[in-house]
């Protein structure tokens, strides 16, 4: 997403990291053997991804520079 900048990339690893062992060691042990006993990514890549939105949209979104570099490889891997 070509919104997307440093602070919101750094934000959404951060929290899906965080998530990864919050659901490992305490909802996956807490909730055994119910719905929320699913593997620890599904909800750290929902979480990530969510964070990284949102940081993104409440922060300064990336110089023009930057986004046209983004286009330009975009575009040349569709050639």
């Amino acid at each position: 997403w070509k919104r997307t900048n440093k602070f919101g990339a750094i934000a959404g690893m951060i929290s899906g990291g965080a998530v990864v062992f919050f659901w490992k060691f305490v909802i996956r042990t807490v909730f055994a053997g119910t719905v929320l006993d699913i593997y620890e990514l599904l909800p750290a890549f929902i979480v990530g991804l969510v964070v990284t939105i949102v940081v993104s949209l409440v922060t300064k979104a990336p110089d023009k520079k930057i986004v046209d570099e983004f286009n330009e490889v975009k575009n040349s891997l569709k050639a």
